[in-house]
């Protein structure tokens, strides 16, 4: 009789339950490392065979280990769609949630709003769009209103803008259903969407450091079905400054429910086909309940908070080289790959999406383009000078170089790594801004400081953090100029001070 071979395999994601043979688990004898009778031991559990095949509760763990890894991967990859799901719910159930509402946060966005790193500098508008509820759906836009539509996968439907579809002239755009077949009528810059639910999402600046004129043009916008043009209901304008709306997906199982949610109520088309199939793998089907058991619902909360916990790890301790802005400082690029598609390696890197997915929303190509005196470049960091992750019981001090290379303004927002929105301290903003008039050095250089209080006489330049949470900046250049690109001009570290 041979003897036992029990043989030792060691596993990569422990917490999944996911397996990888360690080094030397082949042998001479056995070249191939193929499992007869043995057990595989993982830190959390053994997966017992005998005669090369798995034994019925070995069968059972596997078969859960696999639906764990899948909901994972799932978790992921799906996240820009679960993502911008969670802001269409959001703005669309804001207050009374009429159909068609416009959220604008007339005197700014605060830490009240939960939104993926926010920004407290310019003034935000969205509105929650549902073809499938309202059939084709008019936008009617007033010149010079920035911004567009995007899809439930965060991809542009159409532009508003000066380099946008209307060119900045305003008009009457159109959006039609993914299954629509009739002709468009004239007189609209007509757009077919791949989902039904859409996000319409606007930005204005500040004039004169007020809200007034930007608020202004967002109400002149207006939102109907087209079967209702001839007599559209009333615009409705909900004022979310200060307002407890919440756009941010959760780390449970509710994660996957939220998932089925789209898959039943979307085309499934927007699915590649191994996406299908990894959803089908997981009880996630077009046109079948979704019902998980006890058991299977425990697999999905096991899957989401590991899920979250990888996204931490790929946003907040990556080791892509590629994230580095400057050699020797921590700043890192947002979009890593100056990818707005992830694909600048010749195919989708979907942990940099994910890595930006977790932390932020809105991947639009005009967001990365490297125009100089146009659009916004942005940068960001988690750790100070000495490579420690930023704590808010600890004071550091940042210095910004005289001349900003920027046409339009800089800006600085604090960010609360739990939630990944602005942190809620005690100011109202956490925010030093070009808006917020900080104290200049004498060589025009402005030092910025984070801590729990203010150093004595920098109230200006100060913002508060929170003891026991951590915390990160997002430094945003609009309009950047040449030294931004060419790197002739770089910020300072954030340093820890006593």
């Amino acid at each position: 009789m041979k003897p036992v071979v029990r043989k030792h395999i060691a596993s990569r994601r422990a917490a999944a339950g996911a397996l990888t043979l360690a080094a030397g688990a082949a042998s001479a004898a056995d070249p191939h490392g193929w499992l007869e009778t043995d057990i595989v031991r993982t830190p959390s559990t053994e997966f017992q065979f005998k005669g090369g095949y798995p034994a019925p509760e070995t069968s059972r763990k596997l078969k859960d280990v696999l639906v764990t890894n899948r909901a994972v991967e799932l978790y992921l990859s799906q996240m820009p769609t679960v993502s911008w799901y969670h802001v269409w719910k959001g703005v669309g159930s804001a207050e009374t949630g009429a159909p068609g509402q416009l959220v604008i946060w007339e005197s700014l966005m605060d830490a009240q709003t939960l939104l993926l790193t926010g920004n407290s500098e310019t003034v935000y508008g969205m509105a929650a769009i549902d073809l499938k509820r309202d059939g084709p759906t008019v936008i009617e836009v007033p010149p010079m209103l920035l911004g567009g539509v995007s899809d439930l996968q965060q991809k542009e439907v159409v532009g508003i803008g000066p380099t946008g579809a209307d060119h900045g002239k305003g008009g009457k755009v159109l959006l039609l259903p993914p299954d629509y077949a009739g002709k468009v009528p004239k007189g609209y810059i007509a757009a077919k969407a791949r989902t039904y639910k859409l996000v319409f999402g606007v930005r204005g600046f500040l004039v004169d450091g007020k809200t007034e004129q930007a608020t202004a043009l967002m109400k002149q916008a207006r939102i109907y079905p087209l079967a209702r043009a001839a007599n559209a209901p009333p615009m409705v304008f909900v004022n979310g400054s200060g307002k407890q709306i919440d756009t941010i997906f959760p780390d449970t199982a509710q994660y996957f429910h939220d998932l089925n949610d789209i898959v039943q109520s979307e085309p499934i088309g927007i699915f590649s086909s191994q996406e299908r199939f990894y959803l089908a793998s997981i009880g996630i089907e077009k046109g079948k309940p979704f019902s998980p058991d006890k058991d299977r619902e425990a697999l999905y909360a096991e899957a989401g908070r590991l899920g979250g916990a990888i996204a931490r790890d790929i946003s907040y301790a990556s080791d892509d080289p590629e994230r580095i802005v400057y050699p020797d400082r921590r700043w890192e690029w947002l979009f890593i790959g100056g990818s707005a598609t992830w694909d600048s390696q010749g195919y989708v890197n979907t942990d940099r999406r994910s890595a930006f997915s977790y932390g932020a929303i809105g991947m639009s190509p005009a967001m990365v383009a490297k125009v100089v005196g146009q659009g916004s470049q942005y940068l960001w960091t988690t750790r100070a000078s000495n490579g420690s992750h930023l704590e808010g019981g600890k004071n550091y001090r940042l210095r910004i170089p005289a001349n900003v290379p920027v046409k339009n303004f800089w800006s600085l927002v604090v960010y609360d790594a739990q939630s990944r929105s602005m942190l809620r301290n005690e100011q109202r903003f956490p925010t030093v801004s070009q808006y917020t008039g900080p104290a200049r050095n004498a060589d025009g250089s402005v030092d910025i400081y984070f801590g729990p209080r203010a150093p004595h006489g920098k109230e200006r330049n100060w913002v508060q953090t929170v003891e026991g949470k951590g915390w990160f900046p997002l430094l945003r250049f609009y309009g950047p100029l040449q030294p931004f690109f060419d790197k002739s001009w770089k910020p300072g570290d954030i340093e820890e001070t006593r």
